[in-house]
């Protein structure tokens, strides 16, 4: 009986193996399935093998290694997973006497473990790869560019989705495509795929280079081509800014369907990034392509745009960014001689960045790079982040010179005709003619205006600037003169020069200083008199030396003196203060003498505001202060009010003064 028990058991076991090892090679049968299927070149997906229960995830995974390997050489393989089960039963059977529960255990566990399917996978997918690293061989890259395969299947997708909406087929579906859809075409995957062609080009050597047959690139693709199409995609880089309600602080230009860079202004959101140029060519904004599209198109877009800003940008060729024109970059302040208003300039870039100013203003200049549109800030308005645009010099220079050739041309064929009864209007412009040095000047010799260098000039208390009192006959200047003079230990006159003889009365140095007629022609000559005129045969002239000698006395020099004096006197290193008497409109000039009891012809009234206007047309750049002497009392504390505060506060004076 025990026989017996003893026979049926072994028996038993041995159906036991029987079926184990019919497992393992049925595995190793699938194993050399999935082995024959990986190292296949054709390319063509088994798909009755891949339904198989226990290779499902693996024939997909092993099909696309297959179409990446160029070719498999015969080699001696790593064991296979019927290799392995095999190896395991016949240890089992060879080793009659390994027994004990803990060892059967461990020989159910493994068993177990290898018919599952990751296990399946991973050793499979370890022998394709251990087999192709003996081989020594490279996988095969594709030879179009990601970028374009990227679109290729974009295309494709979209295809599929319309077929799918026809079709009624949607849910899942509909929603895997349109998020694939969504990674493809994101600013991320581009800038990867773009990185990606750019490294694989650099690593095989096959840097995209024309044949010497064929002209190099000169620049950026044709405006004519859209960017998609082009072969720069490696040179394109992705920009984010973050915009406020402020503008950009950038300006574009177009150059054929392209939108271009055409400056940064510094302080906006463009120049504190860092990574905007010139010359830098805008794609898209947000995705909104922007090629084909002109200034004013652009500006509307962007103006519309807050937060943040996603540019695809060209940037400019290297050697345009070097070769880019760069004059003097040092900061200066300026003082306008003219009034300019950005509303009104057609011509100015970006209206938005404009700054307005008046004649006598005065702006901090920050750039100069430019050769039309200076950067700049009003004076005391440094902390406003970004700066504005204002016309260059030698732009206004040009369109001043223009403007004024048109006016005289027009008052030539049309005649004289006064242009306003304003006081600071221009009278008729004299046309302009042009130096050999290319300097703009009238027919007087007079450059035309636009800006003046300035510094600020700190008052020395041993030095008080001279100030002279210019405007027309009959305006009241020699009364203000008269009343400051009553302050003899503050305000004191210049000491003129004659050629007249002396009279017993007269003391020389302190009436006069006489000197001989041929004395006094030499020192013309050699232009020590800022103002000299003739009467009665004897010259009268009030020189340099004799107001220098009031200034290092400690007094203030006061002068009445005709605009020709002006210039003699500024370049000498006294630094005047000159202030312009005009009078009021012709009205209130009426009505001031009638209050004054004073006879006058209405001819002479005219003629007063003529004159005042012809001075401040001519000389008005000189002038510091401008007085409208409607009321003498308050034009005098106007003026003794603006002469304290030169002792206390600095001026804005010629930066040639103070160098």
């Amino acid at each position: 009986m025990l026989h017996l028990q003893e026979q049926l058991r072994k028996r038993k076991d041995e159906e036991e193996r029987q079926e184990m090892l019919s497992r393992s090679l049925r595995g190793s049968k699938k194993l050399q399935a999935l082995e024959s299927h990986a190292t296949s070149l054709s390319g063509q997906e088994n798909l009755a093998y891949a339904q198989d229960e226990v290779t499902t995830g693996v024939s997909r995974v092993t099909h696309a290694i297959s179409n990446a390997v160029q070719e498999v050489e015969k080699s001696p393989r790593p064991p296979t997973y019927g290799e392995i089960v095999a190896a395991l039963e016949s240890l089992q059977l060879n080793a009659p006497d390994i027994s004990g529960s803990a060892v059967e255990a461990e020989f159910e566990a493994l068993r177990t473990l290898l018919v599952r399917n990751s296990v399946v996978s991973a050793l499979v997918i370890r022998h394709i790869f251990h087999n192709q690293l003996r081989t020594s061989k490279i996988f095969k890259h594709h030879a179009d560019d990601a970028s374009s395969l990227a679109r290729d299947c974009v295309d494709i997708l979209e295809k599929w989705q319309s077929s799918s909406t026809a079709t009624g087929v949607g849910g899942a579906e509909t929603i895997a495509i349109e998020e694939l859809t969504s990674i493809l075409t994101s600013y991320d995957m581009e800038a990867l795929l773009l990185a990606h062609d750019s490294i694989l080009s650099y690593v095989e050597g096959l840097k995209r280079k024309q044949s010497p047959s064929s002209s190099p690139p000169s620049g950026p693709p044709s405006p004519t081509s859209s960017w998609k199409d082009s072969r720069v995609e490696d040179n394109i880089k992705i920009i984010r800014i973050e915009k406020t309600n402020e503008p950009l602080g950038a300006t574009v230009r177009n150059e054929g369907d392209a939108v271009i860079i055409g400056r940064v202004v510094r302080g906006g959101a463009a120049d504190k990034s860092g990574l905007l140029h010139e010359g830098d060519e805008v794609l898209e904004v947000n995705g909104v392509e922007m090629r084909g599209k002109n200034v004013n198109e652009v500006c509307d877009i962007l103006a519309g745009m807050q937060g943040s800003l996603t540019f695809l940008v060209l940037p400019a060729p290297t050697n345009h960014r070097n070769n880019l024109r760069r004059e003097d970059t040092t900061q200066i302040h300026i003082r306008a001689h003219f009034d300019y208003d950005p509303e009104e300039d057609p011509y100015i870039p970006c209206r938005e960045l404009g700054v307005s100013f008046q004649k006598g203003d005065v702006l901090h200049v920050i750039s100069q790079e430019d050769p039309n549109w200076w950067q700049a800030y009003r004076e005391g308005e440094e902390d406003q982040t970004l700066a504005g645009l204002i016309p260059s010099r030698a732009f206004q220079h040009q369109r001043e010179s223009m403007k004024q050739t048109i006016a005289g041309d027009k008052s030539t064929v049309r005649g004289s005709k006064k242009s306003s009864t304003l006081l600071c209007a221009r009278k008729n412009p004299k046309k302009k003619k042009r130096n050999k040095f290319g300097a703009n000047f009238n027919d007087d010799g007079e450059e035309v205006l636009t800006y003046e260098e300035v510094a600020l000039y700190y008052p020395r208390a041993n030095h008080k600037r001279p100030i002279v009192l210019i405007g027309p006959p009959n305006i009241g200047r020699h009364e203000l003169r008269q009343r400051l003079m009553q302050d003899s230990e503050r305000f004191a006159a210049a000491i003129p020069h004659t050629s007249r003889p002396k009279k017993d009365s007269e003391v020389d140095g302190q009436d006069y200083h006489f000197i001989s007629r041929a004395q006094f022609e030499s020192d013309i000559l050699c232009r020590k008199f800022v103002e000299h005129g003739e009467y009665e045969k004897a010259y009268y002239g009030t020189s340099v030396e004799a107001i220098r000698t009031v200034v290092n006395s400690g007094k203030i020099c006061v002068l009445n003196l005709h605009p020709q004096s002006l210039k003699i006197l500024r370049n000498s290193d006294l630094k005047p203060y000159v202030v312009f008497i005009a009078p009021p409109s012709l009205e209130k000039l009426r009505q001031k003498r009638l209050k004054n009891n004073e006879s006058f012809k209405e001819e002479e009234l005219k003629d007063i505001i003529e004159k005042a206007r012809e001075m401040e047309d001519k000389y008005g750049h000189l002038f510091d202060m401008l007085i409208l002497n409607n009321d003498t009392d308050r034009a005098y504390n106007q003026l003794l009010t603006e002469i304290n505060s030169l002792e206390r506060e600095p001026q804005w004076v010629p930066a040639s003064w103070v160098q």
